[in-house]
């Protein structure tokens, strides 16, 4: 065979390669994007039920589950804001320390989520032992290990209603910028729905009664 023919033979095998690799590729992403598809029809079919006369906190619950499976995170929070004492409080937990952390209140001028709270910021963090502002003592509190995390405001009419957290990918790879934006779009549809559902005067009563532990 002429050396001419062996060098097409060779590049219509890597082409073919590369072709397969491309496809497989495809694929995962439109995995991806069908999951969040549901994840996120999910979502809104939750956020519609969002009234007055609903259990704010199970849909909360519901909500946070259906993010975190959109991120593919086992672990993550949803905290609320008690303006009384302008602690961050654990409402909702999902994970490994669902039973112990809820309950748990901080000063939200200190940790990651304070500062999200402060600074009405996402941020998404690879190593939080790099980050100074990370508070360990949680994790070692409660026997958690955080590696990665991303931390959202809760913001209804300018005002800070909480966080929302998701940490530690199963697959142990870091948060994705679209990681970030999709679960700030759902941080921006749970406050407007909270900030709705609260407005009965029944369900300001019971929303503060949570915040305050």
């Amino acid at each position: 065979m002429s050396t001419d023919g062996s060098h097409l033979i060779r590049f219509l095998q890597q082409e073919n390669i590369r072709s397969r690799d491309e496809n497989k590729q495809l694929e995962a992403e439109n995995q991806a994007l069908r999951r969040y598809i549901r994840a996120l029809q999910r979502v809104q079919s939750i956020i519609e039920r969002f009234t007055p006369e609903h259990d704010i906190l199970q849909l909360l619950d519901e909500t946070l589950d259906c993010t975190l499976a959109l991120l593919d995170a086992p672990d993550g929070s949803l905290m609320l804001v008690d303006e009384e004492t302008d602690d961050l409080v654990f409402v909702l937990v999902h994970g490994s320390v669902r039973e112990v952390l809820p309950g748990h209140r901080f000063s939200r001028k200190r940790g990651i989520a304070g500062w999200v709270a402060e600074h009405k910021r996402a941020v998404s963090i690879d190593n939080v032992y790099a980050d100074p502002r990370f508070l360990p003592e949680l994790d070692e509190r409660f026997g958690f290990a955080t590696r990665s995390l991303i931390a959202v405001p809760l913001i209804a009419r300018g005002r800070v209603l909480g966080v929302i957290e998701a940490i530690n990918k199963r697959s142990g790879e870091p948060f994705t910028e679209d990681d970030e934006s999709l679960l700030s779009i759902l941080a921006t549809m749970t406050a407007s729905a909270l900030d709705y559902a609260a407005s009965g005067p029944h369900r300001v009563d019971n929303h503060e009664s949570v915040a305050q532990g």
